[in-house]
């Protein structure tokens, strides 16, 4: 995890698998609880599985209750697409949920 004042940005250079996520879970739970913001870096080659996609949407809603804010550092494409394709989050996606994933609308 790198950061600045306010601003952590974890990547992670490991699977985003069921067999890995608790490790990805305890570390972004604690950017969250130390950062006001926080933005997690995915490569396009990173094996992912849905429990990546899962423990996003927690952090998100955990963020957004919490008065914080967590970013994906660049638009979900390669392996995170994929998924987010195959398990139906793309399909009649929310302007809020598309503009996460997606950057739509971010300039």
């Amino acid at each position: 995890m790198s950061s600045n004042e306010t601003v952590a940005v974890l990547s992670w250079d490991e699977s985003l698998t069921l067999r890995t996520i608790s490790n990805h879970c305890d570390e972004l739970l604690l950017a969250l609880t130390q950062k006001s913001a926080v933005a997690i870096d995915i490569t396009d080659d990173q094996p992912v599985d849905l429990s990546l996609i899962q423990l996003i949407e927690s952090a998100r809603i955990y963020a957004s209750t919490s008065g914080k804010k967590l970013t994906l550092l660049k638009p979900a494409s390669g392996h995170v697409r994929d998924v987010l394709e195959r398990g139906g989050f793309l399909q009649n996606i929310s302007p809020e949920d598309s503009n996460f994933w997606l950057h739509d609308g971010v300039k």
